[in-house]
C-alpha cells in the first residue's frame, strides 16, 4: 500500500510546485490636451505604447457642440504625438476626441473639455 501511495504524492507534490506565470497587463499611456491662446487652439495627445513595436494610429477631432472644427491623424510604432491647431472663439467649450488603435486593435476613445477663456 505504501508503494502505491508514496509515487502519487511525489506527482502531486511536483504539480503543485510548478510556478504559474500570469500574463503582464499591457500599459498603454493617452493623455490628451487643449491649450488656448486668445482665438487659437493647439491641439495635442501624446500615445505609448506598451512595446517600441506597437504600431499607433489615431485620430484627434476638434468638436464645439456638435460642429466638427478640424481633425488631425498619423501614425507612429511604440510612440505617437499629434498637434494641431485651430481658430476657436473665446468663452465656449471645446471636446478634443481621440480614437485611436494598437497593432490593429481600435480601443475605446478618450475625450476631453476645456473651455476657452
Amino acid at each position: 500500500m505504501k508503494r502505491r501511495i508514496m509515487p502519487f504524492l511525489v506527482i502531486i507534490a511536483l504539480l503543485l510546485a510548478t510556478p504559474a506565470y500570469a500574463v503582464s497587463t499591457r500599459l498603454i499611456s493617452v493623455v490628451p490636451d487643449i491649450q488656448f491662446n486668445g482665438t487659437n487652439a493647439t491641439c495635442m495627445v501624446q500615445i505609448v505604447g506598451d512595446r517600441t513595436t506597437d504600431k499607433i494610429s489615431a485620430t484627434m477631432e476638434l468638436w464645439q457642440d456638435d460642429e466638427m472644427i478640424d481633425s488631425w491623424s498619423g501614425a507612429g510604432y511604440g510612440f505617437l504625438k499629434l498637434e494641431g491647431d485651430a481658430t476657436v472663439r473665446r468663452y465656449e467649450t471645446y471636446q478634443l476626441t481621440v480614437s485611436y488603435s494598437v497593432n490593429g486593435t481600435t480601443k475605446t476613445p478618450i475625450s476631453i473639455e476645456r473651455t476657452n477663456k
